[in-house]
């Protein structure tokens, strides 16, 4: 989320709040669990964090009330290349560890995002700072599923948002990710629909 690699993202002045999750397989991290909540000095668990890991090892859940490590392409990146706020965060990784999508909540707002195998797939976001803020869903582009991480692109496809300054737009953009078709009805109820061309300019508006 937030870059393809690091996770998150709403448009204009909201926040940018970032996760990671998906696939939880039954049996083995059942077993997994178990051990977690274990006493022993190996016990995956730490003061504000619960760490769930199958029969490998590998890490299939986690709950943490601060930003965690992310987890890609097998590799464990620090925590503070994640974008996003401080808050909790809930995290499902699939079978090899690599983070799928997840749900954080914070003091700012809160986000629901779903990953492609290397990026931001869909994102449920709210935001908001005093009176202003709003609510958006996001979807993009798959791009190549197979490219690495650092290479991957996937540019935004859709957006359908809700806010205190722009009022109710539906955006559709291009394989570029570029916005081509704008739906709006504004603060005051004036709704509009506009083509924009490949440069971002209106060239012809309802």
């Amino acid at each position: 989320m937030g870059d393809d690699k690091a996770h998150s993202g709403i448009s204009n002045r909201r926040a940018v709040i970032a996760g990671a999750a998906a696939a939880v397989a039954g049996a083995g991290i059942g077993v997994a669990a178990g051990r977690a909540t274990a006493t022993d000095a190996d016990a995956s668990t730490v003061p504000g964090s619960f760490t769930v890991v199958d029969r490998r090892g590998k890490q299939r859940f986690l709950l943490d009330t601060g930003k965690p490590p992310i987890v890609l392409g097998g590799k464990t990146l620090p925590a503070a290349e994640r974008s996003g706020p401080d808050g909790s965060y809930l995290i499902f990784n699939d079978e090899n560890g690599d983070e799928k999508g997840g749900i954080i909540a914070a003091s700012s707002g809160a986000l629901v995002s779903l990953d492609y195998p290397n990026g931001d797939a869909v994102h449920l976001q709210t935001a908001w700072q005093d009176r202003t803020g709003g609510a958006a869903l996001t979807m993009t582009h798959i791009g190549d599923p197979t490219a690495p991480i650092d290479d991957a692109k996937h540019p935004l496809g859709v957006q359908l948002s809700v806010d205190t300054e722009n009022g109710t737009a539906l955006m559709l953009c291009d394989p570029q990710g570029r916005p081509r078709i704008r739906l709006r009805v504004g603060m005051d109820g004036t709704p509009s629909i506009a083509m924009l061309d490949e440069n971002g300019t209106v060239v012809k508006q309802l």
